[in-house]
C-alpha cells in the first residue's frame, strides 16, 4: 500500500503488463479483490489497506483497464465492495465506488447533463428517437471542460478535487452495480439503509464540530483540529451524497416502485437533513455561513463551498423526476420503471417545512455556473428544478388543508396508530400481539435492528405483517369523504 500510493501513478503498465494474461499486475490485483473481504483475514487494518490500494489503483485510467480485464474483479470484486459498507470499512469502499462512479453527477461534466436534460426535452416534445438515443448516451467522456470554464471559481477546483477525471470511472463497474443491486434486493436493503445512517453521522459530526470550531476559535491548535474534522466530514457527506445519486440515475426503481415507498420517504429526510445543515435560515445553516464568512485557513486551502453538498440534492431531485416522467409517458422501461408509487416532490412536501421550501428555492437560485463552470443544459436544468419546487409548495399546501379538516374531525380510535397516534395509511397487525399499526411505523422500527415486535417482544420481520385489509379500506373511505367536504369548502370560498 505504501508503495502505490507514494507514486503518481506508482506506474504506468503498458500494453503486455495489462493483458489479462499477465501474472504479475493481474496477480496482484486478483490478491487485492480476493482478500479485502475475506473474513479469514483477522487483521482489519491489513483488509482496510488492501482496499486504499484498490482506491489508489482506480484514480488511473490505465488500471482502472486492469482492473476490467480481470476477471476475478469483473466477478467479485463489486458485490464484495456492496458488502463490505460496513462501520468499519465504509470510508474506502465509498471512495472506490466514487472513483468508479464519477463523472455522472449534476454539474460536473457536460454529456451528463445532456444526457439527463434532453431525456426530459425528449419526454416533453414525444421525441421517440431522440429520447432513447440520450438514454444511450455513454457515461464516460475523454473530452475536459477548457480551463478558462473554472479558472475562476475555487469552487470548482474542489468539485475536481471529488471527482477529479472522468477518465478514470467505469461503465463496466457501474453496470455491474447496478445489476448486483438487481439480483440481490436484500443486499440493496442494507446498503441504502447504512448509507443513509451514516450520511445522518457525518452531517451531524460535521454540524458539531462547527460549533465547537465557532465556539473556541480562539484557541488556534484546537480550531485547526476542528476545522480539519469539519472539512473531513463535509468531504465524505458529499462522497455519499455522490453515491445516492448514482443510484437515483441508473436503479431509479429502488425508490420510485410501491414497495421502495420507505427507501424514499428515508432519502427524502437525508436530503432535507442535509439542506437544514448548510443553507437556509436554521440555526445549522447559519453557523456553516459564518464560518464561510470568516475565511478560515483550512477551509480556504480545501476550497470548501455550498457547491459540492449541494449539486448532488439537485441531481438526485432531477433524475427521479425525470424517471417518474418517463413512466407518466408510457416509456418506464428505458429507466426500469415499472410503476411509480409517490414522486420524490409529493415525498418532498409532505416532509417539508417552510424552511425547506426556501431551502429548495436556495438550489434553484444558486450560481451553478460561478461554481462548476458553463455546463450544457443548465437553464433547462434550472427550470425543471424550480417547476419541482412549485408542485412541492402547492402540494404541501394541499397536504396541510387536509392534515387541518382530519385534526377538526372526531378520528374512529381503530384508525390511529398506537405507536404514532396519527392516523395510518397502511395498517398491518403484527402476528405476535394482534396490535395493528401502520406499517411505516413497523418498518422503522424493525430498521433498528431490533427484530421484535414491540408490544409482546416476540420475534418479528417484514414478511410475517398480515395486512389489515378491511381496516385500510374503511380509512380509505373516511379520507375520502374529508377530500370531497375540504373540495367543497374551497369551491365555496372560490
Amino acid at each position: 500500500f505504501h508503495a502505490l500510493r507514494r507514486g503518481a501513478p506508482p506506474y504506468a503498465p503498458v500494453a503486455p503488463a495489462r493483458a489479462a494474461a499477465s501474472p504479475a499486475l493481474h496477480g496482484v490485483v486478483k490478491l487485492l479483490v480476493r482478500h479485502f473481504a475475506d473474513e479469514r483475514v483477522v487483521n482489519p487494518d491489513v483488509r482496510d489497506m488492501m482496499l486504499q490500494s484498490v482506491s489508489v489503483l482506480l484514480q488511473y485510467k490505465e488500471y482502472v483497464a486492469v482492473f476490467e480485464a480481470n476477471e476475478e474483479a469483473r466477478r467479485e470484486m463489486v458485490p464484495s465492495l456492496l458488502r463490505s459498507f460496513d462501520s468499519r470499512f465504509w470510508i474506502p469502499v465509498s471512495n472506490i465506488l466514487l472513483r468508479l462512479c464519477k463523472g455522472v453527477g449534476f454539474g460536473q461534466y457536460d454529456n451528463k447533463a445532456i444526457k439527463v436534460l434532453a431525456a426530459i426535452e425528449a419526454i416533453k416534445r414525444d421525441d421517440t428517437d431522440r429520447y432513447r438515443e440520450t438514454r444511450n448516451v455513454a457515461v464516460v467522456a475523454n473530452d475536459r471542460r477548457g480551463e478558462d470554464d473554472h479558472a475562476a471559481s475555487p469552487d470548482a477546483v474542489l468539485a475536481e478535487a471529488i471527482a477529479t477525471s472522468v477518465d478514470s470511472s467505469s461503465p463496466l463497474f457501474q453496470a455491474l452495480i447496478v445489476e448486483t443491486f438487481k439480483s440481490d434486493p436484500k443486499l440493496l436493503e442494507k446498503f441504502l439503509d447504512r448509507v443513509f445512517n451514516t450520511l445522518n453521522w457525518t452531517i451531524t459530526e460535521f454540524g458539531v464540530a462547527l460549533k465547537e470550531m465557532l465556539d473556541m476559535r480562539q484557541r488556534a491548535a484546537a480550531a485547526r483540529n476542528l476545522q480539519r474534522k469539519c472539512t473531513v466530514m463535509l468531504e465524505l457527506s458529499v462522497t455519499l451524497e455522490r453515491v445516492l445519486e448514482f443510484l437515483t440515475l441508473e436503479l431509479p426503481v429502488a425508490f420510485l416502485d410501491s414497495s421502495a415507498s420507505m427507501r424514499m420517504k428515508r432519502l427524502v429526510e437525508i436530503l432535507l437533513f442535509v439542506l437544514g445543515h448548510t443553507c437556509g435560515a436554521g440555526s445549522d445553516a447559519k453557523l456553516f455561513e459564518q464560518a464561510l464568512s470568516m475565511k478560515l485557513p483550512v477551509f480556504v486551502a480545501d476550497k470548501i463551498s455550498r457547491a459540492p453538498v449541494l449539486a448532488p440534492i439537485a441531481g438526485i431531485i432531477l433524475n427521479l423526476e425525470v424517471a417518474a416522467a418517463a413512466w407518466v409517458e408510457g416509456r418506464g422501461d428505458e429507466f426500469g420503471v415499472n410503476e411509480v408509487s409517490d414522486t420524490v416532490a409529493h415525498e418532498l412536501a409532505a416532509g417539508a417545512g417552510e424552511n425547506n421550501i426556501s431551502q429548495l428555492q436556495y438550489i434553484c437560485a444558486f450560481d451553478w455556473e460561478e461554481h462548476f463552470g458553463a455546463f450544457t443544459g443548465r437553464e433547462e436544468a434550472i427550470a425543471e428544478l424550480r417547476d419541482v419546487v412549485r408542485r412541492v409548495r402547492d402540494t404541501r399546501e394541499d397536504i396541510e388543508r387536509r392534515r387541518k379538516a382530519e385534526d377538526e374531525v372526531d378520528v374512529p380510535e381503530d384508525f390511529v396508530d398506537p405507536i404514532m397516534q396519527s392516523v395510518m395509511t397502511d395498517p398491518v397487525t403484527l402476528p405476535g400481539s394482534g396490535v395493528v399499526v401502520d406499517r411505516e411505523t413497523i418498518r422503522r422500527h424493525l430498521l433498528t435492528g431490533d427484530g421484535t415486535d414491540p408490544f409482546s417482544r416476540t420475534p418479528l420481520d417484514e414478511s410475517m405483517l398480515r395486512d389489515a385489509t378491511d381496516l385500510r379500506k374503511r380509512i380509505d373511505e373516511w379520507r375520502s369523504g374529508l377530500r370531497r367536504n375540504v373540495d367543497t369548502a374551497l369551491e365555496d370560498i372560490d
